[in-house]
């Protein structure tokens, strides 16, 4: 949604012949043909493709930057695209196509917070997660640390949201932020005081500084977005600087992650039969009208836009 908002900063691919801007970073789908000597993938194969076309392990690199799904290279939004074979992932077995175009992105950055960023300490029982909002990365990080065996408190907007997030994600406490404008008083209170272990932080400066104080000391807030809008409005940087520095934070910005990283979500996926949460499907000929309901935040999930 940054890209069509004019917040992305790019490099932006205008396509191998020019013809305009693919959108969209995540996507799945069946492999068609494959290149002279190509071993490992046949036609037929269920795959999905990496966010970044050449960050396969290792650090990210600014190199790897330019070769992001829908900014640096061509998108998803088409009906067959050609992908390097070394930077395609197998479909978990369970999943179907709709379900499988999920991860790259939002499930795969949700996974990077919560499991590669602060290892050798991944999360698990011991811990207890901030999600905010119901878009992807927030439901997909309160499905995961659910299956981590993590405790999860969401904030979001409506009493019908709530009741999404508890029968299907199952999250432990649910805060209703419109009517709980100052939420780190329900989190500290509901922690014992303590504060939460991990914050997927997508709002921006609008909830930056609610989060700061939701977080325990030596946590960590891992900084996913500006959903919340682009504003002056919502942070003191006086205040952000002391809560930083007192109780020893820890800020993440997390540009999704790497093909290996991909990989090890795919096989705890399986593992633990985590069904992704699509909120709604548009037609191929109503992609437009996708931007729009996700820019509405009516939604819960993801979004999927299915090529025909």
């Amino acid at each position: 949604m940054l890209i069509p908002q004019r917040l992305y900063p790019g490099p932006f691919s205008f396509g191998p012949d020019g013809q305009g801007h693919i959108l969209t970073s995540d996507g799945a789908g069946e492999v068609v043909a494959v290149g002279q000597g190509e071993t490992e993938w046949s036609t037929g194969d269920r795959v999905l493709g990496s966010f970044y076309e050449t960050w396969s392990s290792g650090e990210f690199k600014k190199e790897d930057g330019r070769t992001a799904l829908g900014g640096g290279v061509s998108g998803c939004l088409a009906q067959y695209k050609v992908y390097p074979s070394n930077s395609l992932v197998r479909i978990p077995s369970h999943l179907t196509y709709e379900e499988a175009s999920t991860l790259p992105c939002a499930g795969l950055t949700a996974w990077a917070c919560l499991f590669e960023t602060t290892l050798p300490r991944p999360i698990g029982s011991h811990s207890t997660i901030l999600v905010q909002g119901s878009g992807g990365i927030s439901v997909f990080g309160a499905q995961l640390a659910k299956a981590a065996g993590a405790r999860v408190i969401a904030t979001t907007s409506s009493a019908e949201k709530i009741e999404q997030y508890k029968s299907i994600v199952g999250v432990d406490d649910v805060i209703n932020y419109r009517e709980n404008p100052n939420w780190s008083d329900q989190v500290l209170a509901l922690s014992k005081g303590g504060g939460v272990e991990h914050v997927l932080e997508v709002g921006g400066q609008t909830t930056f500084l609610q989060s700061l104080k939701s977080t325990q000391f030596g946590g960590h807030i891992h900084i996913l977005g500006i959903v919340g809008g682009n504003t002056n409005d919502g942070i003191n940087f006086g205040e952000f600087s002391f809560l930083t520095i007192t109780r020893r934070l820890n800020l993440h910005g997390q540009a999704v992650g790497s093909k290996d990283m991909l990989k090890r979500m795919v096989k705890f996926v399986e593992e633990h039969n985590i069904k992704p949460v699509v909120g709604k499907v548009f037609d191929w000929e109503h992609a437009v009208e996708a931007f729009d309901y996700i820019a509405a935040g009516s939604h819960f999930g993801k979004v999927v836009v299915k090529i025909q």
